[in-house]
């Protein structure tokens, strides 16, 4: 399961976690509640790592005050307005909520168990960085935001292993030497071409140049220029056209969507700053964004998106954002 996987049903846990215990609380609630829980064994283990937490928070001071209304806590209001983006609404959100749901999200950053990409990576970029890397025989790679790479030459084969992140690839020409990528139990092989590949949720592969041969779990596919497709455990996907000016937005510093579902937006913004997002309303979610962002200012792009959908966004912490109804 990728990351960005992981962290939703986390998200969704806290939110069943905070409805639960709201008094305004419905029996078709609790029917939905009971409906999540069975749906996928991942959402059990995400609910019992969110009751773990919350027991644990017996030992923090201040557990029992979550009724009260925090001054750290402070609601951003911003007037700026994107075009593009559909509102929606859903039941208020309380300040207690907010609180309740801010005290478990900062408790799971703390109990996240991360890779420690950095002891093997060759290569890696911080938060909201960007790093270019030239090889040896003149190939290049951009390194995205939050990304690590491993490098293999050999007199046979360039390997590249891309361990987290997005990376853009520019291949030099070397007939005796293909060029591979390896990332989330796939690989991408080929012998001179520019391609993107993101690791999220499975691994997509985006080419701008030429073609590359995209194999995992027993399938294979070549995608040509213009096109890309998407691999996970079970496979790859069918070869479609790519949106390349959203692809290799992040290049040029822009976060480019288009008919987004929130929660996919909320994910990549994620990326660009410390942290979490904390969306406290499920159905909010699914609300569409067409919007263009600048990749230095994830928070400004929280403010626009929540200004423009009717949202409230909360601040507990500089780690913390909290998303919710108004």
């Amino acid at each position: 399961m990728g990351t960005a996987d992981k962290q939703l049903i986390e998200d969704e846990a806290v939110q069943w976690f905070v409805t639960l215990r709201d008094e305004d609380v419905t029996e078709d609630d609790r029917q939905r509640f009971e409906q999540w829980l069975d749906a996928d064994p991942e959402h059990k283990r995400a609910w019992l790592e969110v009751e773990r937490v919350w027991e644990g928070l017996d030992l923090l001071p201040g557990k029992q005050a979550l009724t009260s209304e925090s001054p750290t806590v402070r609601a951003a209001s911003h007037r700026s307005r994107v075009p593009g983006i559909a509102a929606g609404a859903a039941r208020r959100t309380s300040w207690r909520q907010v609180m309740l749901a801010a005290c478990l999200a900062l408790a799971l950053i703390a109990s996240w168990q991360l890779v420690p990409v950095g002891i093997m990576a060759d290569y890696r970029s911080g938060v909201g960085e960007r790093q270019t890397v030239s090889l040896e025989d003149g190939s290049q790679i951009e390194l995205g935001t939050s990304s690590a790479i491993d490098v293999n030459y050999s007199g046979e084969r360039r390997t590249i292993k891309l361990l987290t992140g997005e990376a853009f690839f520019t291949v030099a020409k070397d007939p005796a030497r293909p060029f591979v990528v390896q990332a989330g139990g796939g690989q991408v092989a080929v012998l001179g071409t520019a391609f993107n590949v993101k690791i999220e949720d499975g691994v997509t592969v985006a080419v701008t140049h030429n073609t590359v041969e995209v194999s995992a779990a027993g399938d294979r596919k070549r995608v040509s220029e213009g096109n890309l497709v998407h691999y996970d455990a079970k496979g790859v996907s069918p070869v479609k056209n790519a949106d390349l000016e959203t692809v290799q937005g992040w290049r040029h510093d822009q976060l480019v969507f288009n008919d987004a579902p929130l929660n996919q937006v909320i994910a990549e913004l994620q990326r660009y700053r410390h942290g979490r997002i904390q969306l406290l309303s499920g159905d909010a979610g699914n609300l569409r964004v067409t919007a263009v962002f600048d990749t230095h200012r994830p928070d400004a792009a929280l403010d626009t998106i929540a200004e423009s959908l009717n949202l409230r966004v909360y601040r507990a912490t500089n780690l913390l954002v909290a998303i919710a109804q108004k």
